[in-house]
């Protein structure tokens, strides 16, 4: 019983770590996204958008931070 629970524990604390792969930033979708949304994705590669500018030159900031 003792071997059952200790290979059960092994198995989860000894697991390997794979971490996400994060999605590629297609320029053709940004179109189709909220404000909110073009927000959240200009602060993950590392920039802050101000929603209070119109959604094209959200999305143009964001394309130059890509390329």
């Amino acid at each position: 019983m003792i071997k059952w629970i200790k290979k059960w524990v092994d198995k989860i604390i000894l697991k390997p770590y794979i971490p996400k792969r994060e999605k590629e930033i297609k320029v053709s979708d940004l179109q189709y996204k909220t404000k909110a949304e073009l927000e959240k994705l200009g602060r993950k590669i590392g920039i802050e958008l101000d929603k209070r500018l119109t959604k094209d030159k959200l999305i143009k900031q964001i394309k130059k931070k890509i390329k």
